[in-house]
């Protein structure tokens, strides 16, 4: 993940962007909070899938948690 999309990471809470994670998989994610600091910097988040009516809706009720470093690249998602 390059600088830029760190900061686009960080300043995506409660908005949807486009995860690709070290493994080759990619999700859409409502981004919770972004924990940045110590020794397992990770961020917070809710799957979720495009809705019918053009809004994303959460994919089960609980939520996720990754390490920065698993994820490769951050693309911001329109509704």
């Amino acid at each position: 993940m390059t600088d830029a999309e760190r900061a686009l990471l960080k300043n995506s809470i409660d908005q949807v962007v486009d995860l690709e994670f070290s493994d080759g998989n990619r999700l859409l994610a409502q981004i919770l909070f972004v924990f940045d600091e110590g020794d397992t910097p990770d961020v917070f988040y809710l799957k979720v899938s495009p809705g019918p009516d053009g809004t994303f809706v959460p994919e089960g009720g609980s939520g996720y948690s990754v390490l920065l470093s698993d994820i490769t690249s951050v693309h911001p998602r329109q509704s």
